[in-house]
């Protein structure tokens, strides 16, 4: 089936123009996840996208079915010599537009591998650039943007402006509504380049939460539709942008992680200097719960979804999250990961643990105890379990071992790196110390009485 038949037009009256380029699907099969090499379509922005245009009354170029890593609509070259017909739809929408109001607004949909309930909008230009290089004009950046940044603000979504994806690589799509294709020699990419100047074009890459169906993806359509007003309104003359003073960055967090293991409840989390996070629930009845994050730390004011890891007393930590996670049926989808998240559903989780280190902080890090709650769409549960938690850049090579041993007065614990800790006044003498083959422990029991040996396995 040629491209350009598994195409969806939606017909529109506003100055509005929506595109949909990635919300295909891969065939499993055909090309599985393990072959390696393979990029992710953006799920749920087809089905989004069209929703979107019925609020709002815009036409919509939807790509429902075709896998981006056969035909990469989003790339200029890709979509001139594999699918034409995107192309030739998509000028089409744009003129329809322009016929009826003197010009047009293109949003394109995409997705962005996160939970938290972003969206980065890319202008085709790095913040702060030179906006003769931008797909919108001086006067959409000043007035309709600004508006569309509050409706956002307004309803708890951290909207950034080209924090993550400017768009600014030569062949993405909204390149076509810069200067940059002006004059190109191909008939369709010059055809659609000429329209440059009657039409303001944002990409907009939308975490997970924004996308799958549920409360947040109401809350971006409704922050959409009112801001339709500003996104339709006729040009004015052209005026200068405010003027954005970029806060000063907050330094870096200390990479922070702890796991922890109860009868009701596992995990893990952790936080990197990079600023990316992860959490993973374990729940006892089956599947996984997951949240993503980057840029954390520096989320827009009132944005929801933050996770926060923070030192307390004595080498503890704090842990709170509340906001979107993804639920899993089971605790493989990362085997194929677009396969995997296809079968998430969004849920509402609030998160509020507190590790307790079982002895004063050291180097490397530390056993102890978790407690606290995790509350799923309302239903709290009371979290009791063994845990570690350590900071800093991870040591030794991988795979590396945990473990602890409680001897009552006192207790043992080893990284698998180098050596035993101990804990209290019992000897501990290691006898092998490889943290990638097996070792043997052994020490004197309790009352002076034999010997305790432990011994370990790893697992390939």
């Amino acid at each position: 089936m040629p491209p350009s038949a598994r195409l969806t037009v939606v017909p529109g009256d506003a100055p509005l123009v929506l595109v949909a380029p990635h919300g295909g699907r891969r065939d499993a099969e055909r090309r599985p996840w393990a072959g390696g090499h393979l990029r992710m379509n953006d799920l749920h922005t087809a089905a989004l996208t069209a929703e979107l245009a019925a609020r709002t009354g815009a036409a919509a170029l939807i790509n429902e079915a075709q896998d981006r890593n056969d035909v990469d609509l989003n790339r200029v070259s890709d979509a001139n010599q594999h699918a034409p017909g995107f192309l030739e739809r998509l000028a089409e929408l744009v003129d329809g537009a322009v016929r009826r109001h003197g010009h047009a607004t293109l949003l394109a949909l995409h997705g962005w591998n996160v939970v938290q309930p972003v969206v980065d909008l890319g202008l085709g230009c790095l913040p702060g650039g030179n906006q003769r290089s931008a797909a919108v004009s001086p006067a959409f950046a000043a007035r309709a943007l600004p508006c569309l940044l509050e409706q956002y603000a307004a309803r708890g979504i951290g909207a950034t402006v080209g924090a993550r994806y400017p768009a600014r690589h030569r062949e993405n799509l909204l390149q076509l509504f810069t200067p940059r294709y002006a004059g190109d020699s191909r008939p369709l990419v010059r055809a659609l380049a000429a329209r440059a100047p009657l039409v303001d074009a944002v990409q907009l890459e939308l975490g997970i939460a924004l996308r799958w169906p549920g409360a947040w993806r109401s809350r971006f359509l409704d922050a959409c539709a009112a801001a339709l007003p500003a996104l339709a309104a006729a040009p004015e003359p052209a005026s200068v942008p405010p003027e954005r003073t970029p806060a000063a960055e907050p330094p870096p967090p200390v990479p922070r992680r702890l796991e922890f293991a109860g009868a009701e409840l596992s995990g893990l989390l952790g936080l990197d200097a990079g600023r990316t996070g992860r959490l993973l629930l374990f729940p006892n009845d089956g599947g996984l719960v997951l949240f993503t994050g980057e840029r954390l730390g520096l989320e827009p004011p009132g944005a929801a979804g933050r996770l926060s890891l923070e030192p307390s007393a004595g080498g503890g930590l704090a842990v709170r999250y509340d906001g979107p996670l993804l639920r899993f049926p089971d605790t493989t989808p990362f085997l194929d990961l677009e396969t995997g998240l296809a079968r998430a559903h969004l849920v509402q989780g609030e998160v509020d643990l507190r590790f307790t280190a079982a002895h004063a902080q050291q180097a490397g890090g530390e056993f102890g105890a978790v407690t606290g709650s995790v509350a799923l769409d309302g239903v709290r549960q009371s979290v009791v379990a063994h845990a570690f938690a350590e900071e800093g850049a991870p040591t030794g090579p991988w795979p590396r071992l945990r473990a602890a041993l409680d001897l009552g007065a006192s207790s043992v614990a080893t990284d698998g790196t180098s050596r035993w800790r101990r804990h209290g006044p019992r000897s501990v003498r290691p006898t092998h110390r490889s943290p990638t083959s097996p070792w043997t422990s052994t020490w004197p029991a309790p009352g002076g009485s034999g010997s305790w040996r432990a011994r370990s396995t790893v697992c390939p």
